[in-house]
């Protein structure tokens, strides 16, 4: 029986070892809303085995309003700092669709360096946007579960961003609880009501919390036309950003097909 810490430094054995030298894989740092049920365990759906995934999350008001989707700012450079520290990552991502247009895009990544300098960060927002113009989308139509205080700024910077929107229908839901609990049969019916006699070259499907990624290859098929969610653009972006090529299939032609950052 050991009875001393001398007598248990006698009976422990330390072993030399040589560190482990990088495996060319890509990791990717996720912060994410304390109330988001989705963005995770879709983007699980989509890593392979050469992409790994961290996050953490960071708080939230829980309901989607503007004051409170800018109010998350404050908290933000502290929720990354505790992205695994120690660890190098590739590329950062804020999931927060209306929070990060809301915040500022620029304002998004300064927060995040701030824990960590020099990595590069996307968000949907940013996505979104690159991954329209990749696909030459000019007149596009949007729907969101949102309240309209929320939708008005997104139609007016995708306005801005040079996308004509023709279209733009919403669930109006406050609570961002309730965001995951709208069906995929509500989603598919209000897309398709919403194009009715619209000519459209992309469908946005917007907020990181709306369950659309086992939908989207589907959808697209149906459509006849790209349909960009903001979870899966912001997955793509990541992987440009970090160079990586990787194309997981079934979740939507921006996926699999190449298009280059605009």
């Amino acid at each position: 029986m050991i009875e001393s810490f001398t007598e248990f430094q006698a009976l422990q054995q330390t072993f030399e070892h040589v560190r482990t030298h990088e495996d060319g894989r890509v990791r990717i740092g996720l912060v994410q809303l304390a109330s988001d049920f989705t963005l995770e365990n879709e983007w699980r759906q989509l890593l392979g085995e050469r992409v790994e995934l961290y996050s953490t999350r960071t708080p939230c008001s829980p309901t989607v309003t503007p004051d409170g989707l800018r109010g998350m700012a404050q908290g933000l450079s502290q929720s990354s700092a505790l992205l695994v520290p120690g660890m190098a990552l590739d590329v950062l991502a804020f999931g927060c669709t209306s929070g990060s247009m809301l915040i500022g895009e620029q304002e998004v990544t300064r927060l995040i360096n701030q824990a960590h300098p020099g990595v590069p960060v996307t968000n949907p927002w940013s996505a979104v946007k690159t991954a329209l113009r990749g696909l030459d989308a000019r007149r596009i139509a949007v729907l969101t579960p949102y309240i309209g205080e929320v939708n008005y700024p997104i139609y007016q910077g995708l306005q801005q961003a040079g996308h004509e929107v023709v279209a733009f229908g919403t669930f109006g839901v406050l609570e961002d609880a309730e965001i995951p609990r709208i069906p995929e049969a509500a989603i598919e019916q209000a897309a398709r009501e919403l194009l009715i006699g619209q000519r459209v070259d992309a469908l946005f499907l917007s907020c990181t919390n709306l369950r659309t990624l086992g939908m989207l290859g589907e959808l697209e098929r149906s459509l006849g036309l790209p349909v960009i969610s903001s979870n899966q653009a912001m997955f793509w972006h990541a992987l440009q950003l970090a160079g990586c090529v990787h194309r997981p299939r079934g979740f939507g032609t921006l996926l699999t097909d190449s298009y280059a950052l605009a």
